[in-house]
């Protein structure tokens, strides 16, 4: 084998001075990261500031060495999110949250009412809500709403609370239907126009709700009537450009 043959040191050492007398190692010195295994030149920053590399700073106090409080990241330059004192504290992926906004739309559910808040939609459903729940929703969005007592009821006496063209159907203190009819002559609409979250409401054709689900025809003692689910409705025909005149969900009260 062939010896190898190291370079004297003097001679590392003028080849080094040689490299910091025209800059090529001034990189260093302003705070950036240096190459692996790059000499640390020490020389100051344009602002008087040593490097990290344990040299003196502007201040005259040495660097301890350890990572600033307001940096992102290790060895960063300060301009990180972290501990810049905004007080946002970073959410894990997936973690859900509660948006902020208005007082919310009312949506018609096939097994209940929900309120959309943003991207959120928060729940009401049958047999799960109490009246007390279910008043307070329609009070808050459609007005104080009116009770009456329906006695004749095939599933039992209910109570129906109604706000606007919305009527809920309550079984003693729990939510179980509810029915959205146009409102009596004379009467106006209150609010928004309430609808199912894939658009169906008053008005809607068959041929549309055709299009978004699985729907049944039948014509009965309340004329032509859809059911698709546990959502139904009464139609003014039955041809694809019939209309919904009544929506309803969950327990009704008609007489057939």
């Amino acid at each position: 084998m062939r010896p190898r043959v190291h370079a004297p040191v003097p001679a590392v050492v003028a080849l080094s001075a040689a490299l910091v007398a025209t800059g090529a190692l001034a990189a260093c010195s302003g705070g950036s990261t240096p190459l692996p295994g790059a000499p640390s030149s020490g020389a100051p920053s344009a602002s008087g500031a040593m490097s990290s590399s344990g040299a003196p700073s502007s201040s005259g106090a040495p660097s301890s060495g350890a990572p600033s409080a307001s940096a992102g990241t290790p060895g960063g330059s300060g301009t990180g999110t972290a501990g810049t004192g905004t007080g946002a504290a970073a959410q894990p992926p997936g973690t859900p949250r509660t948006t902020a906004g208005p007082a919310g739309t009312l949506v018609l559910e096939a097994d209940g009412l929900g309120v959309a808040v943003g991207a959120s939609i928060r729940h009401l459903t049958f047999g799960d809500t109490t009246r007390a729940q279910v008043s307070s929703l329609l009070a808050g969005r459609l007005g104080t709403p009116r009770v009456a007592t329906l006695g004749e009821c095939g599933q039992g006496a209910r109570t129906q609370l109604s706000s606007g063209s919305l009527s809920a159907l309550v079984d003693g203190t729990r939510f179980v239907g509810w029915t959205l009819s146009a409102p009596g002559a004379g009467a106006q609409p209150v609010g928004a126009r309430l609808t199912t979250g894939d658009g169906i409401g008053l008005g809607s054709t068959l041929a549309g709700i055709k299009g978004t689900r699985t729907v049944t025809v039948t014509t009965g003692t309340l004329g032509p009537e859809f059911t698709a689910g546990t959502l139904g409705g009464l139609l003014d025909g039955a041809a694809p450009t019939a209309r919904v005149t009544t929506l309803y969900a969950g327990e009704t009260c008609f007489f057939r």
